[in-house]
């Protein structure tokens, strides 16, 4: 087949609207995906194939978007969807992450949809992907969602590519990840706690599959075993990075025979409950017991009292996702597939010696 049957096969006005991926891979007679990877200089594509795919969309006059953000700024940007849990739609966690997200997405000239996992889950993979390149998409973030691998191969059939933000599921090793460094910051959260002399400190845990939240119930194990004291991984309460968790939780730990005199949260927003379970059982924050949360969002600044909590750069988190997106986009690899922004604990009014 000549390049003139080819290019004759789907005849357009380039000037009647704006040629779609979709329009190349229709007339080059080659999926969305091949497209997509060709105009994205990926690897993987014969070079005749590659040749064709050039030549019709040259014809049709097809613009990518990253030739857009530069010289066509008004037709459109490129833009990424930033998949999430309805659930955490109100969770301090992603108001910090998105804000960074958005910084550098308009540095970039890029673009964020964000959508609930939920309005995926019924949809065909293949489908799916298809129409987030038909949309203009140029990658996908999935932020603390359960780790889905149809989704990602439907995603890599078209060539766009996943990053993962903390995933509830460990990912596969070549799937590209970023988070902060929960276990030093756990573990750092703990050996102060015992620091200031306390020999009975609780971990309250989140989501039991939650990948971070195991590696932060490790790294509060670690301080308390390299501290001589006990820690019991089994017995650690899990359910959810939720207000009603903490508070629930704590209620249970400070109803036991021996009570723990320090509290270390997986969330700030279970913290905030813990600190509520205090009240309810007349102790006072911290002169009858410590608190220690995990994030740094703004519940910490504003609770009373002030929470003690692990600082993580979600924000810089935010920042990385967007950026990686954009890298592997535009055809670079990525240095690392896991990237993981450090922790450090900051140290506010909810923390003090136990009573003796």
């Amino acid at each position: 087949m000549s390049d003139d049957d080819v290019l004759g096969t789907y005849p357009m006005d380039p000037a009647s609207r704006r040629v779609t991926i979709d329009d190349v891979a229709r007339t080059a007679n080659v999926s969305i995906g091949t497209v997509s990877k060709v105009i994205n200089g990926r690897r993987g594509i014969g070079e005749d194939t590659r040749a064709r795919v050039e030549a019709v969309a040259d014809s049709l006059g097809y613009v990518s978007v990253f030739e857009r953000r530069g010289s066509l700024r008004s037709v459109g940007e490129p833009t990424i969807e930033v998949l999430v849990e309805p659930a955490d739609v109100a969770n301090p966690y992603l108001s910090l992450f998105m804000g960074g997200a958005m910084e550098i997405a308009g540095s970039l000239g890029a673009g964020l949809l964000m959508r609930s996992i939920e309005s995926i889950q019924n949809l065909p993979r293949a489908a799916w992907a298809q129409s987030l390149v038909r949309a203009g998409r140029v990658g996908v973030i999935e932020v603390t969602s359960a780790f889905s691998a149809d989704r990602e191969n439907a995603l890599r059939a078209v060539g766009l590519p996943m990053v993962l933000v903390d995933p509830i599921d460990r990912p596969r090793k070549s799937t590209p990840s970023i988070g902060a460094t929960n276990w030093a910051g756990a573990y750092e959260a703990t050996q102060y706690l015992i620091s200031l002399g306390h020999n009975r400190v609780a971990y309250v845990g989140g989501p039991p599959r939650a990948t971070c939240d195991v590696i932060r119930a490790h790294g509060w194990a670690a301080a308390m075993t390299d501290a001589g004291l006990p820690a019991d991984l089994d017995a650690v309460l899990r359910h959810s990075y939720t207000f009603e968790h903490g508070r629930d939780a704590a209620e249970r730990l400070l109803g036991a025979e021996l009570p723990p005199t320090a509290i270390f949260a997986g969330s700030d927003i279970s913290a905030m409950g813990v600190l509520e379970a205090a009240r309810r059982c007349g102790l006072q924050v911290p002169r009858d017991l410590s608190v220690v949360g995990f994030d740094d969002t703004y519940l910490a600044r504003t609770s009373t009292p002030p929470l003690t909590t692990v600082h993580q750069p979600i924000a810089d988190i935010g920042r990385n996702a967007v950026s990686s997106v954009m890298r592997l986009a535009g055809g670079d690899p990525l240095p690392a597939k896991r990237i993981e922004l450090a922790t450090h604990l900051v140290v506010r009014d909810s923390t003090a010696p136990p009573r003796p």
